[in-house]
Parts: C-alpha cells; sequence; structure tokens
C-alpha cells in the first residue's frame, strides 16, 4: 500500500502540468482520489497512527504530569505542618513522650535564647528610630555643626540596621530549628496516636492528607 500510495503521489506532476488542459472537475476529482488513498493508508498503518497519536499526547502527558508534582508537592508540604502543629499541640497538653525528651530540651533552650534575641531586636529597633528621628531634625535646621554631625549619623544608623538584620535572622534560623524539633514529635505522636480528643482532628487531617499523597504517586507511576 505504501508503494500505491508513493505512485498516486507521482501524479501530482502530471496533473499540475496537464491542469490547464483538464476540465475542472476531472482534475479535482483525481486529487481526492489521491487524497481518498492517502487517507486509507493512514488509517490501515498501525503504527504511524501510533507514532503521532503518541507525538501529540506528549506535551499533554508532560503538562499533566507536572501538575500532579506541584500537587504532590503542596501534600507533602500540608502534611507536615500538620504534623508540626501535631507536635505543637502534643507539647502543650504536656504528654509524656520518652524517645523526644531530648527534643523537648531543645525547644525550650532554643525558645529562651529566641527570647533574649527578640529582647536585642526591640532595643537594637528603639535605638534606630532614635537615629533616624535625630537625622531628620538635623536635615531640617540649617546647622553648620547639624551638617557636619550627619556622616557620624549615617554611620550608626547602617551599623545598627545590620545589627537588626543579623538578629532578625538569627531568630528566623531558630525558629526552623523549632520547627524542625516540632516536626519529629508530631511524626511520633502520629505513630503512636495517643488518645486525646483535642489531637482527633488533627489525626484525620493526617489521614487525609496521607491518603491524597498516595493516590497522587499512584497517578505519577502511570506517567
Amino acid at each position: 500500500m505504501p508503494e500505491t500510495t508513493s505512485q498516486y503521489l507521482g501524479l501530482f506532476p502530471e496533473l499540475e502540468a496537464q491542469k490547464s488542459g483538464l476540465p475542472f472537475w476531472l482534475f479535482y476529482l483525481l486529487l481526492s482520489i489521491v487524497l481518498l488513498l492517502l487517507v486509507i493508508n493512514f488509517l490501515q498503518n498501525k503504527n504511524l497512527r501510533q507514532k503521532i497519536s503518541f507525538t501529540l499526547a506528549g506535551p499533554r502527558r508532560r503538562l499533566n504530569r507536572l501538575r500532579i508534582e506541584v500537587q504532590l508537592r503542596r501534600e507533602i508540604e500540608k502534611k507536615e505542618e500538620l504534623l508540626r502543629e501535631l507536635g505543637k499541640l502534643a507539647m502543650s497538653k504536656i504528654i509524656r513522650l520518652p524517645e523526644e525528651e531530648d527534643s523537648l530540651s531543645e525547644i525550650r533552650l532554643l525558645e529562651e535564647e529566641i527570647y533574649h534575641l527578640q529582647s536585642l531586636w526591640h532595643e537594637t529597633y528603639r535605638k534606630l528610630e532614635m537615629l533616624k528621628l535625630e537625622k531628620r531634625r538635623a536635615l531640617n535646621e540649617n546647622s553648620n555643626e547639624k551638617a557636619l554631625n550627619l556622616p557620624v549619623l549615617d554611620e550608626q544608623i547602617k551599623n545598627l540596621e545590620n545589627e537588626k538584620k543579623l538578629l532578625e535572622d538569627k531568630i528566623i534560623t531558630i525558629n526552623e530549628q523549632i520547627n524542625h524539633y516540632y516536626l519529629s514529635i508530631g511524626r511520633t505522636v502520629n505513630k503512636y496516636r495517643p488518645d486525646y480528643e483535642d489531637l482527633a482532628f488533627l489525626y484525620f487531617q493526617v489521614d487525609k492528607a496521607e491518603k491524597a499523597i498516595n493516590d497522587l504517586e499512584t497517578k505519577l507511576k502511570s506517567y
């Protein structure tokens, strides 16, 4: 059949050459026959149909896979956040978890450090605002003495802003460490599931997120 199709395709030059000498209806009839043979060949060629179908489906499959991967990441993040909340709530209920005693001790130490850093941050912020106010006043006054003091104020403001930023970075880092410990505690609580009414709803939400994760992972395997 491919050979027959090639033979019919070879009619095109002759048709073009004789176009001026043929009736239009005969020309279009022959052209329709050639196109019909091409369609028949396509329908009979299973490999060709599969290749074209796969080529057209490729971008759509990649898009669907990407969408599922995004959903999967969101569900994993959601589950981890639920486990952290579970850890915080379990800690507030003073649930005994022998294997997490070290984590509980670390959390208490880190929280004390954050409290100290926050006190330093507020003091630094207060000093910074006072210097900025002093600079605004100096700019509004036409005084040579005040003008000479501006570079000193700028340097002090810059140093305090750097100090404030450093304190903020330390607080963020410590909070991340605390969240890591809460996640660990939450996983342990979810593993043993102590019977507390206040924790029951979080258990339900964790199970729901876990089911969504399993379903999405199953879908990914089909791609």
